[in-house]
């Protein structure tokens, strides 16, 4: 278990990750870097604060000063997106909060070629429940007792041993603290990969190691889990590899205690082009069979990605992503018009905002105190026009607890369930009315069902409209109309109109 829970430990992990790549020194003399403050103020009044089957209106302000961050070359990359949001109700003013709220990543190569150092860090408050009455990404989130924190530091090594083969030696330390249904933890990974696809022309070999500990603050117990593969790989024809491998993995998520098997498995890589890609792997693991396919598919105007994985989870690999990366990167893959890096980037974050997502679940992103053995299927789909962006996201996701001893709270959704199943899916359009105009729409809807102690099904749909304009060079306002229903044990509607005024400095 964790020896010490100082916060202010925490806090040197975030000075430390901000100075690896997140806040470079003297980088605002560098042509490649952005800097970006601002301030984004909101009015919203909302018929249903409370979310409940009675609910209460509200008029909430908001002023959320901010900076963004970005560095794309050099020996030091990463980017930094923080803000202070000050949330002030009129009618229920015990709900008023002011908190940091922030996400970035960054790289330092230490020594070149060889020594590289990562640094990740969020900090973010957002109704963590499947069955949450409000989604993971509603701006109306923020409640103290959902606030979660992330932070890891991860040195590197890259090297080469002789003519082809290549090497990487990985740990990362990584923390994770906050809201009131998880312990605080630490987990320690080690991993090591060593591989060279052309050690006997056409014939390749790789091998593969990770080990993970986990440490909880007051918990009974820590878990661990390791990981070794060795495998060959076949250069079948210069677009096509097939793979095989066999190992052993042992941990002790089970309450019966240490477990180990001997897994095997076997997949291919399809790459026709630079612009597609498609790779599959299965094997025989401790749990059954697990299934990792991936393909993506990319024009100048448009983007798609197919995923399907089955494999051990928890929820540290979960919380690092917002919204906005969820849909960041879909759009930015599709955006292949702009050839300048740090524009691409600007016009796909434009885009993110444009499109009104805040409110819609794009994936089952809930926290737990336990080890889950996860299933999730996703597929996104985003075309960028002339003067229409669209994305198109569905998934579905099954999450089987597997460590129940380990949960605290009666809030953790695993102490009711043993099984919980999500679906979902999200239609996002933005039109470009003139230079300066935009309107955008939203349709997205999400079913969630719990099976164990009890059950549960809970359905939420929400839609969005509404229009934005540039005001000025640096300046931007929006009007938003949102309607969201929930069916189920907590059945609620709520309507909602947002008003808000950027500035960038």
């Amino acid at each position: 278990m964790i020896r010490s829970n100082d916060p202010h430990h925490l806090a040197r992990c975030l000075c430390l990750a901000a100075g690896l790549g997140l806040v470079p020194l003297g980088a605002q003399a560098e042509s490649n870097v952005v800097i970006e403050p601002g301030v984004k103020t909101r009015a919203t009044f909302t018929d249903n604060v409370n979310t409940s089957a009675k609910g209460d209106s509200d008029f909430i302000m908001e002023v959320t000063p901010s900076i963004r961050l970005s560095r794309r070359a050099g020996r030091l990359t990463g980017s930094f997106d923080g803000s202070l949001r000050n949330v002030l109700y009129t009618n229920q003013n015990d709900r008023s909060t002011s908190f940091i709220s922030f996400r970035g990543n960054g790289e330092f190569e230490a020594v070149k070629d060889l020594l590289f150092i990562e640094a990740v860090g969020s900090v973010s408050r957002n109704d963590r429940s499947a069955f949450g009455s409000r989604s993971s990404s509603d701006p109306l989130n923020t409640n103290a007792n959902n606030e979660t924190r992330y932070f890891s530091l991860a040195p590197r090594l890259q090297f080469r041993l002789g003519p082809s083969a290549q090497g990487t030696l990985r740990y990362q330390a990584a923390w994770n603290n906050g809201s009131s249904i998880t312990n605080s933890r630490q987990t320690d990974t080690w991993t090591l990969n060593l591989k060279d696809a052309e050690a006997y022309g056409p014939l390749g070999w790789y091998v593969n190691y990770s080990h993970n500990t986990t440490q909880y603050d007051g918990s009974p117990r820590d878990l661990t889990d390791e990981l070794g593969r060795a495998g060959v790989s076949y250069r079948l024809t210069r677009q096509v590899v097939l793979r095989a491998s066999v190992g052993r993995e042992s941990n002790d998520f089970s309450l019966s205690g240490r477990q180990s098997k001997t897994t095997y498995g076997y997949g291919f890589d399809w790459i026709p082009g630079p612009r597609t890609s498609l790779s599959a792997t299965t094997e025989q693991r401790l749990f059954g069979r697990s299934y990792d396919l991936a393909f993506s598919h990319r024009s100048k105007r448009s983007a798609l990605q197919l995923s399907y994985t089955r494999d051990y989870s928890s929820s540290d690999q979960l919380i690092r992503t917002s919204i906005d990366d969820y849909f960041y990167q879909l759009i930015y893959d599709s955006l292949g018009t702009i050839s300048d890096p740090l524009q691409r980037e600007a016009a796909a974050r434009y885009l993110v905002d444009q499109l009104g997502l805040a409110g819609v679940s794009v994936q089952s992103a809930f926290v737990s105190n336990t080890q889950t053995l996860r299933r999730n299927l996703r597929a996104d789909l985003s075309f960028t026009g002339v003067r229409n962006t669209v994305t198109v996201s569905v998934f579905r996701t099954e999450a089987e607890r597997i460590s129940p001893d380990l949960i605290v709270s009666g809030r953790d959704d695993f102490a009711s369930y043993n099984l919980i199943r999500t679906r979902g899916l999200s239609l996002a359009l933005s039109h470009r009315l003139s230079q300066l105009a935009s309107a955008n729409a939203m349709l997205g809807q999400t079913q969630t069902k719990g099976e164990g102690l009890i059950s549960r099904n809970q359905r939420r749909t929400t839609f969005s409209l509404g229009v934005s304009r540039q005001l000025g060079a640096r300046s931007n306002g929006s009007l938003t109309y949102r309607h969201q229903r929930q069916t189920g044990d907590t059945a609620f509607t709520e309507n909602a109109i947002t008003a808000t005024l950027g500035l960038r400095f």
